[in-house]
């Protein structure tokens, strides 16, 4: 298991949330941001130097958005209703990336 120098970030878990967030979001039709947290996690295992990691913080906080239609306003539906079983592990992992985004 890599640890990367910021804090203690273990790289294995973050990119294996960050995957999972993913798929999650294609789910969720967001096609694009979850291409992006794909690729930051590849990104992320090749290199966990400081400066890495903390650009990936910076990524990580601006792909949240603000205000409506922010990540933390969505929910995942399926069959045209909300997935309560997706739904929560969605937000424990969107807590999971704000707390990393957030230094902690």
């Amino acid at each position: 298991m890599e640890i990367g120098l910021n804090m203690g970030t273990d790289i294995d878990t973050l990119t294996l949330d960050m995957l999972r967030f993913a798929s999650l979001l294609r789910i969720m039709e967001l096609a694009k941001l979850a291409q992006n947290y794909e690729d930051l996690a590849v990104k992320l295992r090749a290199d966990s130097s400081t400066k890495a990691v903390d650009e990936a913080r910076e990524w990580v906080f601006g792909s949240f958005g603000q205000g409506s239609g922010s990540l933390s306003d969505r929910y995942v539906y399926k069959n045209g209703s909300v997935d309560d079983v997706l739904n929560a592990e969605y937000e424990e992992l969107l807590q999971k990336l704000t707390d990393f985004a957030n230094g902690s």
